[in-house]
C-alpha cells in the first residue's frame, strides 16, 4: 500500500518513531518511551502531537457562512468570529458523515475534518455546492498547505508563552487568533482531543518541521515530549470523546451518539439530516451511546458484544486499559433502557463473559482544559 506521509514524516523517524498504517497515512504509533509514558506526560507536562494527516477545507465567498451553517447540525451563525465549534456532517437520513470542528473567521470558516474521510467530505461539500441555491460560495482543499500540531498538557501554555506575540491567557477554551509563532504567521486555538488545556496549531506546511524542532526545544526542560496515535486514543477515550468510525458512523446519528447538544433542531436555516433528526427525536432513540467500567483485569475491545443476562443488548465501540485509572473502561452502543447509570452488563471476551458497570463520563475527571 502506498502510504500518504505528513511534512512531519522525518521528523518522526528520526525521533524513532513506531511508524504504523492509519486511514490511508504513516504515523507514529508511539516513541521510544512507549504509549504510557507519553499519556502521562500529557496528563501532567506536555505532548505535541503531528495531526498533519487530518483535512483542512476552507468555506469562503458572499454565501459561504451560511452554505457553511447548511452542511452542519450545530448553529455556526450565532458564532462570533475567532471561535470555533464542534459538530457533525450528516447525511439525509440524519447518520453522521463526519464529526469536525468549524472554525469561523468574519468572512469564511475553515473545516477540520478527520484523515480517514477527507476525500469523502471533500466530494460531499462540492456536490453540496453544486445544488446550493444562495450566494456564490468558493471552496478551496488547504489540506497540503497548512501543517498542524497539537500541544496538549497543562504546561502547554508555559511552553508556548515566550514564542507567541500574543496574549495566549486571553485566548479562552475554543476560541483561536492568529500570530507569529517562533516568527512564522500561525494560527493558535485553544481546544484539543485530551482534555487537557492546549492548543492546536495550523502553520504553512513548508515551516512545520522548523516550527515543531522549536517547539521540542523550547518544552524539553518543561516535560514535553511527542506523542503518537497510541497515547491519543487512551487519553480521548478517558475523555468519553467520539472517535470517527468507533463511535460514529454514517447509521448512527448524533443523537444516538450522545452529541445531541451539538444538534440544534430549532434553528430556522434548515441543514442537511435536519428533518430526519427532528423525526428520530419525537420518536425516541432506541439505542445510545453509554460509558463502563470493566471489572477485573480483562479488557473489553470494539466489536465485542455486550449482554445483560441472556440478551444481547448493544456492542463495543471502544475499549482500553485507562492509564491514568488504573482499571479498563469503555464504550458502547446499548439499548436505552440497558444503559442508566450502575447497570451491570457482562461483555464476551474470547468466550467468556466479563462484568462491565455502567458509569459517568467522562471517566476522568482531572483533566486541565478550561
Amino acid at each position: 500500500m502506498n502510504l500518504q506521509k505528513t511534512p512531519l514524516h522525518s521528523e518522526h523517524v528520526r525521533l524513532g518513531g513506531k511508524m504504523v498504517e492509519f486511514g490511508g497515512w504513516e504515523m507514529p504509533l508511539q516513541y521510544a518511551e512507549g504509549i504510557l509514558a507519553e499519556h502521562e506526560a500529557t496528563r501532567t507536562a506536555a505532548g505535541l502531537f503531528d495531526v498533519s494527516h487530518m483535512g483542512r477545507f476552507e468555506v469562503s465567498g458572499p454565501g459561504g457562512l451560511a452554505f457553511g451553517n447548511h452542511l452542519i447540525t450545530n448553529n455556526l451563525a450565532k458564532l462570533e468570529a475567532n471561535r470555533l465549534l464542534y459538530t457533525a456532517l450528516c447525511n439525509d437520513s440524519g447518520g453522521v458523515l463526519d464529526d469536525v470542528t468549524v472554525y469561523k473567521f468574519a468572512d469564511r470558516a475553515l473545516f477540520v475534518v478527520n484523515a480517514s474521510n477527507r476525500t469523502k467530505v471533500w466530494d460531499w461539500i462540492t456536490a453540496r455546492r453544486a445544488e446550493w441555491e444562495g450566494e456564490p460560495v468558493e471552496l478551496e482543499d488547504r489540506s497540503e498547505a497548512l501543517g498542524q500540531l497539537a500541544i496538549q498538557g497543562p504546561r502547554a501554555q508555559e511552553i508556548l508563552l515566550s514564542h507567541v506575540d500574543g496574549d495566549l491567557d486571553a485566548v479562552d477554551y475554543y476560541h483561536f487568533f492568529e500570530a507569529p509563532l517562533f516568527g512564522v504567521r500561525s494560527l493558535l486555538s485553544r481546544n484539543g482531543y485530551t482534555g487537557e488545556d492546549g492548543f492546536e496549531l495550523y502553520i504553512p506546511a513548508q515551516d512545520l518541521v522548523t516550527v515543531t524542532e522549536q517547539i521540542l526545544k523550547a518544552g524539553q526542560t518543561k516535560g514535553l515530549v511527542p506523542a503518537g496515535l497510541g497515547c491519543r486514543d487512551t487519553l480521548r477515550l478517558e475523555m468519553a470523546y467520539c472517535l470517527y468510525g468507533n463511535e460514529l458512523n454514517e447509521d448512527v446519528s448524533p443523537l444516538e451518539a450522545g452529541l445531541g447538544w451539538t444538534v440544534k433542531l430549532k434553528q430556522k436555516a434548515p441543514f442537511i439530516g435536519q428533518e430526519a433528526l427532528r423525526e428520530q427525536k419525537a420518536k425516541g432513540i432506541l439505542y445510545q451511546l453509554a460509558g463502563f467500567k470493566v471489572e477485573g483485569r480483562r479488557l473489553a475491545r470494539a466489536g465485542q458484544t455486550l449482554f445483560l443476562g441472556d440478551e444481547q443488548v448493544g456492542e463495543v465501540t471502544s475499549g482500553c486499559f485507562s492509564p491514568s485509572l488504573q482499571h479498563g473502561i469503555g464504550m458502547g452502543r446499548i439499548k436505552k433502557d440497558a444503559s442508566a447509570l450502575g447497570t451491570r452488563l457482562e461483555v464476551e471476551v474470547r468466550g467468556s463473559r466479563v462484568a462491565v458497570e455502567i458509569v459517568e463520563r467522562p471517566f476522568y475527571s482531572n483533566a486541565s482544559h478550561r
